[in-house]
């Protein structure tokens, strides 16, 4: 059996409509059909619109002998091609090559299909960088997000070095040798990523955290703690907290600025029109003030007012700069910590300029979002006395507040697969919350969604992604399609009882506890982890049984193996910590530890070990190991 004979004419050749081309050809002849005649394929760009604020739209259609896509920008048709390739059984189950599903078509009559049209579902649909990750990690996962219906990527930092040093230097694991990276190193790592980027014409957003840390003369690329070396001068720039002006923590990049002090708006404000100019492809540059909360300046000028007012007055400033130097760069503003409190009287005074990006950080992830709009009542803000909002209703309160004043262009940017997904052992529970909560943004009045994410995150499965970007995409499609069509492709004919599998430890899950959310002391909740390790440990006596050695899964089951395991360390870890046995809960977590640190190296793309200690020390209340 000979390989289709495929010929693709592009009409607005550029290298992105190059590169569809090539994924067309090359995935079209993974499948091997027999057809002595050539087959025909127009890719094309109508009502050309480059810009980034346009929905991607693109139709298609395949006959006997020939087929177009159609796109209205070079993404537009990337993805028509990968939403075409999807139709006819292809299922982009995890990053990297191994993780492509390919249908068993024999016959050209199955690569036939009527004219399909579809504008997507949301305008902003990406991922955001976080976690430890090789160079390869962000390649694969770059290449992996158009392919199920992305069409944005972010990377963090003005330079994202630190998700490259916490895999090459394996911080939290001592089996593998620290890998020493120079500038050199971390540059090129930073060109690939942005080529790649480019080659798939993904809108491109940038930097967000760290601005207060360059505006005191410490370099963007991090959480860092440093020695804080600051003059008097420069000292008078720093945020006044209790009586102190000092990096926050010993981090700049927590560090807030005294606001009302014009030198500090000035340096502030320079950093960011000056990244604008030289930067000038990015196209959502992101503005924050400084992470962390209750550090925010007590002195007498800042005191007069609120801290997103003065956020508010120094958006305006940057609207001013970047207007007169003619720069169109779209700025991302955000709605977090501190900043979900809505201003008492500035505005926008160019909501053109703007992106609202809403980011509720501490709600649950037990519920999804209401399909009804409401507010409550919310709690007064007490300059560097708040607390953080855990329920999805106090959190959306907050977002409305700030749609009165501003009903310009917005995301959500979520946090699902950031920290609580650790405590979802099945990844199901986490799954049907996100494509819930994605089916609530359009009543929301909200133009899409991106997570804020590890990109090593398919422990057990990379299901919650696959979810997240077609339900962008395409709200039309139903859970229980998705769910099929994934699992059926991951394990074959096992895949229902998988399924069933999976569900059961997502029943008895706890994402909030697991997020350090609540008393770290719960004895009821030890008999659910208790049951989860049950629960694994049954499913691998049954596992061989299920799997019916079709090597197209076997991957994919013995990496369940893997899971059930880790299932059992981290649920008896769990059980002990939830009664109270500190002692016994922190040996089961080492013993966690030094099996998931041992097989890291062969569970690479799928688990962020470094990410999971991470949290689990931070918040669930596992002592450091």
């Amino acid at each position: 059996m000979e390989r289709m004979k495929i010929k693709v004419n592009i009409d607005n050749q550029n290298n992105t409509l190059i590169f569809a081309c090539n994924e067309l050809v090359n995935h079209l002849n993974m499948l091997k059909i027999d057809n002595e005649k050539d087959y025909c394929v127009w890719l094309k760009i109508n009502n050309a619109d480059t810009s980034e604020r346009v929905n991607d739209s693109f139709c298609y259609e395949f006959k006997e002998s020939e087929g177009f896509i159609i796109g209205n920008n070079s993404r537009s048709v990337l993805l028509g091609v990968y939403d075409y390739l999807r139709k006819i059984g292809f299922v982009f189950l995890t990053p990297g090559k191994s993780g492509t599903f390919i249908p068993n078509i024999s016959s050209l009559d199955n690569l036939l299909c009527e004219k399909i049209t579809k504008t997507a579902s949301f305008k902003h649909r990406g991922v955001c960088i976080e976690g430890a990750n090789s160079l390869e990690n962000v390649l694969d996962f770059i290449d992996w997000l158009p392919k199920n219906g992305y069409n944005s990527f972010f990377v963090q930092f003005k330079k994202p070095d630190i998700f490259f040093e916490r895999w090459y230097n394996h911080k939290f694991n001592l089996t593998l040798a620290k890998e020493n990276k120079t500038r050199d190193d971390f540059d090129q790592m930073e060109r690939l990523v942005t080529e790649a980027m480019v080659l798939r014409d993904l809108i491109d957003h940038r930097v967000g955290h760290g601005w207060t840390a360059e505006a005191l003369g410490y370099a963007n690329t991090g959480w860092r703690v440093e020695e804080d070396t600051s003059s008097e001068d420069k000292k008078e720039l720093i945020a006044e907290v209790s009586g102190k002006r000092e990096l926050w923590g010993g981090v700049p990049t927590n560090t807030n600025l005294c606001y009302s002090n014009p030198d500090a708006r000035k340096l502030l404000l320079k950093q960011v029109v000056d990244y604008a100019r030289e930067h000038k492809s990015v196209n959502y540059l992101h503005f924050w003030l400084a992470d962390e909360f209750n550090n925010v300046c007590e002195c007498e000028n800042c005191k007069q007012t609120t801290l997103s007012d003065q956020y508010v007055e120094i958006l305006n400033e940057l609207d001013e700069y970047l207007t007169k130097e003619n720069l169109d760069t779209k700025i991302v503003f955000l709605l977090y910590q501190e900043l979900l409190y809505a201003p008492l009287k500035s505005k926008l005074k160019n909501p053109n300029r703007f992106c609202l990006m809403f980011a509720p950080i501490s709600r649950t992830f037990e519920k999804s979002y209401p399909q009804n709009n409401f507010e409550v009542d919310l709690k007064p803000y007490v300059r560097n006395k708040i607390k953080l909002p855990e329920t999805v209703e106090e959190n959306l309160t907050h977002y409305f507040n700030w749609k009165k004043i501003y009903d310009g262009d917005s995301f959500f940017y979520d946090y699902p697969l950031g920290r609580a997904h650790y405590g979802d052992f099945g990844y199901m529970k986490i799954a049907k919350v996100i494509y819930d909560d994605i089916h609530t943004l359009n009543k929301l009045k909200s133009n899409g969604y991106m997570s804020c994410q590890e990109l090593r995150i398919m422990t057990p499965t990379g299901f919650p992604n696959f979810v997240m970007g077609q339900a962008l995409l395409d709200t039309s499609i139903t859970y229980e399609e998705l769910k099929d069509t994934y699992f059926s492709a991951m394990f074959g004919d096992g895949y229902k009882q998988v399924i069933e599998y999976l569900e059961q430890l997502s029943d008895l899950s706890d994402t909030d506890y697991f997020n350090g959310h609540g008393a770290r002391k719960q004895p009821d909740k030890k008999v659910r982890f208790l049951h989860i390790a049950q629960t694994a440990m049954a499913f691998l006596m049954d596992i061989d049984e299920l799997h019916q050695k079709d090597s197209v899964y076997t991957k994919n089951w013995d990496f369940l193996k893997f899971h059930g395991r880790y299932c059992i360390l981290l649920s008896f870890a769990l059980a002990a910590l939830c009664e109270g046995d500190n002692v016994a809960a922190d040996t089961h977590f080492r013993e966690f530890c030094e099996y998931i640190n041992e097989n890291e190296l062969k569970v690479q793309p799928w688990l962020d070990v470094y990410r999971v200690i991470e949290v689990a020390t931070k918040y669930t209340g596992f002592s450091q190991i």
